[in-house]
């Protein structure tokens, strides 16, 4: 007789997904509703090094994760892009836009790596990941990391801010997909409604 999928642990990997800094935390959700992190950390990568070279470390990294590790689910962040936004290197800051396109690059990815290994995508709004961490889709930053350090037991100190966003992001995607196999879940995407362009009297041909 077939064992129910409830009956059985789940394994994600959640990414905080960069060029730069890419954090990763592979967490497991037990029958018993437990939660562990497997492990954790951040990929980082160097200017000086061709772009294909630092793809190509985040991607070895993260598809070898989800082959060691055998997970159902793989999530990250959903990215959102203002046309408003203005750069900061005037003010001697960074380039927003720059830094927009090399992070849909690393989502890019992601997709790739969850097509090839068969294995559930999911980029979370940030209401959600608060709201499945802390129970609150406005949670601040603060209480969705005390929300994790009383969720889960660390064995390690979490070194960068990308490594802790990154296990939010894990919690969120296994308790996501244990939604979908108990409650079985149907996301419709949102549809962006768009202005129209004609004028008074056309009609489509």
């Amino acid at each position: 007789m077939a064992v129910s999928n409830v009956c059985k642990s789940i394994r994600g990997i959640g990414v905080d997904q960069g060029i730069a800094n890419c954090g990763f935390a592979v967490v497991e959700l037990t029958p018993e509703d437990e939660l562990k992190i497997l492990i954790s950390g951040t990929i980082k990568t160097y200017p000086k090094y061709e772009l294909s070279s630092r793809i190509q470390k985040i991607y070895e990294t993260i598809n070898q994760l989800s082959k060691d590790y055998n997970v159902s689910i793989l999530g990250c962040e959903r990215l959102f892009f203002s046309p408003k936004q203005k750069s900061d290197t005037n003010a001697g800051g960074r380039n927003k836009s720059a830094s927009i396109v090399y992070t849909n690059m690393a989502t890019g990815i992601l997709h790739l790596i969850a097509a090839q290994n068969q294995i559930v995508f999911k980029d979370f709004v940030p209401g959600t990941v608060k709201k499945y961490v802390a129970g609150n889709g406005k949670a601040t930053k603060d209480e969705v990391k005390e929300a994790v350090e009383k969720l889960v037991i660390m064995e390690k100190e979490i070194d960068t801010e990308h490594e802790a966003d990154s296990i939010g992001i894990g919690i969120t995607s296994v308790k996501y997909k244990r939604d979908l196999e108990t409650k079985g879940i149907d996301e419709k995407p949102e549809k962006q409604k768009r202005k129209s362009t004609k004028k008074k009297g056309e009609v489509n041909a």
